[in-house]
């Protein structure tokens, strides 16, 4: 592909390009045209790749020396310039704006008029967009250190920014869509720049944010189901894998990583016509003149007795939806939880009696216990946070395909204390079936 631009993280244990990874883990690649460029995280360096005749080798095009400062940046080429957003390093966040000149051969500031933090790791999900047409750059949220020095807690600052990189200045666009804050929690890292919108993955749903719009929603079921398929098909497997995923304009790539860097991979397009209009959202709150006439000017002239009339009506409605509405068959559902469970691998299980037995005593499971399990104990931070996350990932997403419950069974919520940590817990409403499905697998159909 010599057309679509692309820039994506990669994992330096699977792809390092031959380059020394004792002082980075993560390689942003960017590629514009037929140009493809390197800059190992946490470094100032920047490679690019050349080819003569049949052979690809990596060029060092930059002179800096400074390291340690930009491991989880965000990297970009906007027109013919490399950029880096955020990143953190030496116990600071970034929220500074660099640029890669051509002149110094170094990483130098892009002058803004103020600082947001942000950074691109698999924990605290920001989601980026970049406008080449209107040179701007769009972020879902920004972050911040809570206590430091004290401690690392994080604090997440849930308003939607933009930067305009003509007039160097970030402004706040307004809070973000508590809706879309939930939806964005359960979502996975990846995403996909398509035209105006930025797509996205949760659980078996697709979503899409239309910033331009102040709109985002969900795919059409039609098309939702045409992106699930690949999907399903690649990563629907017990064996132990690595993921890869990106577009190159409306073609969207799965990838699959097993043991010994066997790769295997699907694909599939997208269309951006097919959106579920019926499921469109704002974004972020703006002050709209026509809400406050609402609120300020018909919400007071409600009197008691049409609040009450509305109330009625509001109840007789739930209660005929509620009679109306089918339940599944207790016999069905308990060979559907037996599905999924029979589907889950040893370690899978594993961690869910593990939240089972301390569900039980009314305990949170402790972190250390879960990296012992999926045997990431003695791995760095990062690889044990986005392990965690893919394990229990897999799961619910297991769960949901199986089953068809709409709400995801493991839960996942941060620690009060401790900001920086996440608590795992179960969806109380499963909690009859999976006892049963722990204890005996064949007690499912004793009834």
């Amino acid at each position: 592909d010599s057309i679509n631009p692309l820039n994506i993280q990669l994992n330096s244990d699977l792809f390092n390009f031959g380059l020394d990874t004792k002082t980075f883990k993560d390689i942003a690649l960017v590629k514009k045209g037929r140009d493809i460029w390197i800059q190992p995280l946490g470094t100032g360096k920047l490679f690019k790749l050349e080819k003569s005749k049949s052979q690809y080798s990596l060029i060092r095009i930059d002179s800096t020396i400074h390291s340690g400062v930009n491991y989880k940046s965000f990297t970009f080429q906007l027109n013919d310039t490399l950029f880096q957003y955020g990143g953190a390093g030496f116990w600071q966040m970034r929220g500074i704006m660099t640029y890669f000149s051509p002149k110094t051969h170094e990483w130098e500031l892009y002058p803004s008029n103020t600082i947001v933090n942000g950074y691109d790791d698999y924990t605290h999900f920001v989601k980026y967009k970049l406008d080449t047409e209107a040179s701007k750059l769009y972020i879902t949220k920004s972050l911040t250190y809570a206590n430091m020095p004290k401690d690392f807690s994080i604090n997440d600052i849930d308003s939607c920014y933009e930067f305009d990189f003509h007039k160097n200045t970030w402004t706040n666009l307004g809070a973000t869509n508590p809706e879309l804050i939930k939806v964005l929690q359960s979502s996975n890292y990846y995403n996909f720049n398509i035209n105006d919108l930025l797509i996205f993955q949760n659980y078996l749903d697709y979503y899409w944010i239309n910033f331009k719009k102040n709109e985002f929603g969900k795919i059409s079921s039609t098309r939702n189901n045409i992106m699930k398929q690949p999907w399903l098909s690649l990563y629907t497997t017990k064996e132990s894998y690595e993921s890869l995923q990106f577009n190159l304009g409306s073609t969207v790539y799965l990838i699959k990583i097993i043991g010994g860097n066997k790769l295997s991979y699907a694909s599939y397009s997208f269309d951006a016509t097919e959106l579920d209009q019926s499921t469109v959202q704002y974004v972020y709150k703006v002050e709209n003149p026509i809400i406050q006439f609402i609120f300020n000017k018909v919400i007071p002239y409600f009197t008691p007795s049409v609040s009450i009339t509305l109330l009625v009506a509001f109840g007789i409605f739930f209660i005929v939806y509620r009679q109306r509405k089918k339940r599944v068959p207790k016999e069905v559902t308990a060979r559907l939880n037996y599905n999924f469970y029979h589907s889950l691998t040893v370690i899978e299980k594993e961690l869910l009696q593990v939240l089972y037995q301390n569900h039980q005593k009314g305990e949170s499971i402790s972190t250390k216990i879960i990296n012992k399990i999926i045997g990431v104990q003695n791995k760095d931070i990062l690889t044990q946070n986005k392990s965690r996350s893919d394990h229990f990932l897999k799961i619910n997403q297991k769960y949901k395909l199986s089953t068809q419950q709409p709400l995801p069974l493991i839960v996942k919520t941060r620690d009060s204390i401790d900001k920086r940590q996440y608590n795992y817990g179960l969806e109380p409403s499963y909690l009859v079936y999976l006892e049963k499905m722990i204890k005996s697998e064949k007690s499912l159909f004793d009834e």
